[in-house]
């Protein structure tokens, strides 16, 4: 989608951080711009900044994990423009702690923010940009915890990890439509997700350890990458149809590590006797003609 021009983006968490950066990226190639956010005041500031840099940009208040808001948001959109790039990108930590003593209130909210946001971003908006016939653009947030997981949240990685999930299977998907896909996994960026975290997280407040680890990520955070190159490259991948958005490139010999693991665990058949597994057929029974990976032939 190299012409964004005039284009109009549904950026999600975009008061702030990784979204409002994207939107400012966007706003220089010439994009009209809805801004979304669960922070009603915060995001239309937010427009009213870019709007007052010269740009087309509408804010809207959203939660995106609930369903029922998102019929209100597809249609402020389609007052504005008809949607052709659109950014889930709205994020949230998963709280700290064992896996054992997570309050499964928390752990639903976090997959509801981080995987559930993406189903209804695209019932409301991706049939369309499918249906126009012009070019369009996905793009998801998942993050680097995704491919090389860290003694962080398990409902924060695991939820990233599903986002990772639902894009390359998306992928398979959009291959043969004018819809591109793009998933970013961006390592520790100076953004406010553990306070936004903090603020919204139903259930109690983190107290002891788990209070103090995430004080001790806000530290960390801080000394992130700006959000602004990240979101400058997110514009760079989508005019360029790349999938994978990798920022942080110090993660690649833990990724390459990662991966030896795993492709050194492909060893000997559990049955000898077995033939092997029809990939084609799998492909051809789902209706698809092709899947969208590298394949040695």
């Amino acid at each position: 989608m190299k012409d964004l021009k005039d284009k109009t983006a549904f950026i999600t968490g975009a008061a702030s951080g990784i979204g409002l950066a994207t939107a400012k990226a966007l706003a220089a190639k010439g994009a009209r711009l809805i801004l979304a956010d669960i922070e009603a005041a915060k995001v239309e500031a937010a427009a009213a900044q870019l709007r007052a840099a010269g740009a087309e940009a509408i804010g809207l208040q959203l939660n995106v994990a609930e369903e029922a808001e998102w019929a209100r948001a597809g249609e402020a959109a389609a007052k504005f423009g008809e949607v052709r790039l659109l950014f889930s990108n709205a994020g949230v930590g998963g709280g700290s702690g064992k896996f054992e003593t997570y309050d499964p209130e928390v752990w639903r909210w976090a997959y509801a923010v981080n995987a559930h946001a993406h189903l209804y971003a695209c019932r409301t908006f991706l049939g369309a940009m499918k249906q126009s016939g012009e070019p369009a653009h996905l793009a998801l947030t998942s993050s680097l915890v995704a491919i090389v997981p860290p003694p962080i949240s398990v409902a924060y990685i695991s939820s990233k990890f599903a986002t990772l999930g639902i894009a390359m299977a998306l992928r398979n998907e959009l291959a043969d439509t004018d819809v591109g896909i793009s998933v970013l996994c961006p390592g520790m960026t100076a953004t406010n997700i553990v306070d936004t975290t903090r603020k919204l997280r139903p259930g109690a407040s983190e107290q002891g350890a788990a209070a103090q680890t995430a004080q001790n990520m806000s530290g960390v955070l801080a000394a992130g990458m700006s959000p602004d190159k990240i979101g400058e490259r997110v514009v760079r991948a989508i005019q360029a149809g790349e999938f994978y958005i990798f920022t942080h490139p110090e993660w690649r010999g833990m990724a390459e590590d990662s991966f030896a693991e795993m492709l050194a665990a492909f060893s000997e058949s559990a049955d000898p006797s077995y033939t092997g597994d029809d990939i084609a057929s799998l492909v051809a029974a789902n209706g698809a003609r092709r899947m969208n990976v590298a394949v040695k032939a």
